[in-house]
């Protein structure tokens, strides 16, 4: 299946999304990966752990939302892609302190 079709499919039949809406840079990065000859990597979705949405305050099993994503990024040597889900970071805290 190709990548846009295998992060449809997790967004439907796993969070309740009734579809998925790329941006311009997602659906770049899915071009280029394709391109690559990745398109066969599975996927891991990164998102909010609050919420089977995109967004944290929909509690329960929310459904019928378009699924934003808002960038696909690749682990090449672990194996996997990676799309972002809403304005989930896939930053590491810089925090000296990360208990604060």
């Amino acid at each position: 299946l190709p990548i846009v079709e295998k992060i449809r499919i997790i967004a439907q039949k796993v969070y309740g999304a009734q579809d998925i809406e790329l941006s311009p840079a997602a659906q770049s990065q899915v071009d280029r990966y394709t391109r690559q000859g990745f398109g066969n990597l599975p996927i891991c979705m990164a998102k909010t752990h609050l919420s089977l949405s995109h967004q944290p305050e929909r509690k329960g099993v929310p459904t019928g939302f378009i699924l934003p994503i808002s960038d696909v990024r690749a682990s090449i040597g672990a194996g996997f892609i990676y799309p972002l889900v809403g304005t989930v970071s896939a930053e590491h805290s810089t925090r000296s302190l990360p208990s604060l």
